[in-house]
């Protein structure tokens, strides 16, 4: 069974009057399934989308690889990133056995056939672009390189590009505007140009891939290469630092290997721990103007009840600025709350342990206190969760396990 990409394009946008769209068809073998896959773009930024199969590549990666059906693309895609997209699937294989290697076919244009072309056209040079959706670890990227350290590792920035349809629902314009607004206010404080983007991905078959352990950074990566026409460098800020990897859909293995002979994508900051990042980024009015780490409010904003925001909230107030930030609140802390967040996962026991490194380093005992009764209640509550999904196989109290389950949940925060 094959996957295969055809009819690319870029046209007007139908959904968005004054905006340009780069499409194509996407047909499955398997059930004889069509859709379209679409990035929309402001009309002012349609002369950077380029119509070629990298993106689609990228973003059909992790769907072929979930579904074990092999790719074909009807457009000419990069020879580098052809090999390289081979090799991430050779990765995420390594990291999810039930990953499949599968055959990519594809046109290829190798380096010299591009390098002419980018030499006879009439283009300007093209920019370097950081992707933004204003969270602890995209302002860290934009004001590290602003800073600048007299290093090659550090790129001044150009443009923020901000991806509606990824963390804010494509349906939800009402927050799409609220996020938009608060990022072009930042973007213009920063002396950034804002470059919005809105696509349908998640709400195609893609969507059904494992967006947070496999699909996003190959998403993004995909969206940088549409635009490829404007930039030569992209940046991702990092999820985790080096010391803290855990397999993700953003990493610094995978990341780089979604790079093209013509573009840049680059895995940034994995060098700093959270905490190391949100120092540095509380240092920036702008960022405690803007800052936005929560992917569960619906309405655009940070709720101040999730596990990241609390997270976020305890850091700040330890470092002396929650009063400071316009996205939260101090009332919004509640200590006895946070001391009842589950670290559901290794790197949530990992974040919440840098937390109360960061209070009893800033002298603030009740921080460090609500952060080590999370971490010795969470393990005590994994392992009575692990005993109940053990009895969901035993036929007399099986059928009891979930709602066991959801008793010892009752009061935690997830």
């Amino acid at each position: 069974m094959t996957l295969t990409l055809a009819e690319a394009s870029v046209q007007d946008s139908p959904d968005r009057p004054g905006w340009a769209r780069l499409t194509a068809r996407l047909h499955s073998d398997a059930d004889g399934h069509e859709e379209s896959l679409w990035l929309d773009v402001p009309a002012s930024h349609a002369p950077g989308l380029r119509v070629s199969g990298d993106p689609f590549l990228a973003w059909l990666a992790p769907l072929a690889a979930t579904r074990g059906e092999a790719l074909r693309l009807e457009l000419p895609v990069d020879a580098e990133l052809l090999v390289q997209v081979r090799e991430v699937l050779r990765v995420w294989h390594a990291w999810y056995p039930h990953l499949a290697v599968v055959d990519i076919t594809a046109s290829s244009v190798d380096r010299t056939e591009r390098a002419a072309a980018i030499e006879m056209s009439a283009r300007p040079a093209r920019r370097t672009a950081s992707m933004f959706t204003g969270g602890v670890d995209s302002f860290f990227t934009v004001l590290r390189h602003d800073a600048g350290d007299g290093t090659p590792a550090t790129i001044p920035i150009d443009d923020l590009l901000y991806v509606h349809g990824f963390d804010v629902p494509l349906a939800n314009t009402a927050a799409a505007v609220r996020v938009q607004t608060s990022l072009q206010q930042a973007a213009d404080a920063l002396g950034k140009r804002f470059v919005p983007v809105a696509t349908n991905l998640r709400d195609s078959s893609i969507g059904t891939t494992d967006w947070p352990w496999l699909s996003h950074g190959a998403a993004l990566a995909g969206v940088a290469h549409a635009l490829s026409g404007a930039y030569q460098t992209v940046l991702l800020g990092s999820t985790a630092g080096y010391g803290d990897l855990h397999f993700w859909g953003s990493h610094p293995i995978t990341d780089p290997l979604f790079s093209s002979s013509r573009l840049a994508f680059v895995h940034d900051g994995a060098a700093f721990m959270r905490v190391q990042k949100t120092e540095y980024v509380v240092r920036s009015p702008v960022a405690l103007q803007h800052l936005r780490v929560c992917w569960k409010s619906a309405a655009g904003g940070n709720c101040g009840t999730c596990n990241k925001c609390i997270r976020t909230m305890l850091s700040l107030e330890a470092l002396g600025v929650l009063d400071q930030s316009a996205t939260f609140s101090r009332g919004q802390l509640d200590l006895r709350r946070a001391a009842r967040v589950y670290c559901r996962h290794d790197y949530d026991y990992r974040h919440f342990g840098y937390i109360r490194d960061l209070a009893v380093r800033e002298q603030r005992p009740d921080i460090a206190a609500a952060a080590a009764s999370s971490l010795a209640g969470s393990r005590r509550l994994a392992e009575r969760l692990a005993l109940a999904r053990r009895l969901r196989d035993r036929r007399i109290v099986g059928r009891w396990a979930p709602a066991w389950e959801r008793w010892l949940l009752r009061d935690w925060i997830d």
